[in-house]
């Protein structure tokens, strides 16, 4: 088991303002269990970036992300088979932008940037080596 918690605080060197868009506060849990049934190993992280100011009155949506794996490693044969996971909520690259969208008058401030999406892969690992 491991976890962190940073706080950060990005200033403008000139004017010892705080930088809008830089993230306020990161937590994150990450675990690891390596013996399951049939020689399973299983990892899950939880991440969160908290709220942060925009500029201009705007504050960004949190970002939290839990990801995970189930692996089935073969040391004899030299390869790993795996399945790998993300389920995720919020905003990435969230920043300002003046825009006007087509059917709006004139260009107005808004926060922009792209939904984060949740997949299932899976993987195959094979580790070349010596004999």
């Amino acid at each position: 088991m491991q976890g962190f918690f940073a706080r950060a605080d990005a200033r403008d060197r000139l004017t010892g303002e705080a930088t809008p868009e830089a993230p306020r506060a990161i937590s994150d849990v990450l675990g690891t269990i390596e013996r399951l049934p049939f020689h399973l190993l299983a990892r899950g992280e939880y991440e969160q970036v908290g709220r942060k100011s925009l500029g201009d009155g705007f504050v960004a949506r949190p970002v939290r992300e839990f990801r995970g794996a189930l692996i089935r490693p073969f040391e004899s044969k030299g390869f790993d088979v795996g399945v790998n996971f993300l389920i995720a909520s919020g905003y990435g690259g969230q920043t300002l932008e003046t825009l006007a969208l087509s059917g709006e008058g004139s260009p107005f401030e808004r926060i922009t940037g792209f939904p984060l999406k949740s997949y299932v892969t899976a993987s195959f690992t094979y580790r070349f080596r010596r004999r």
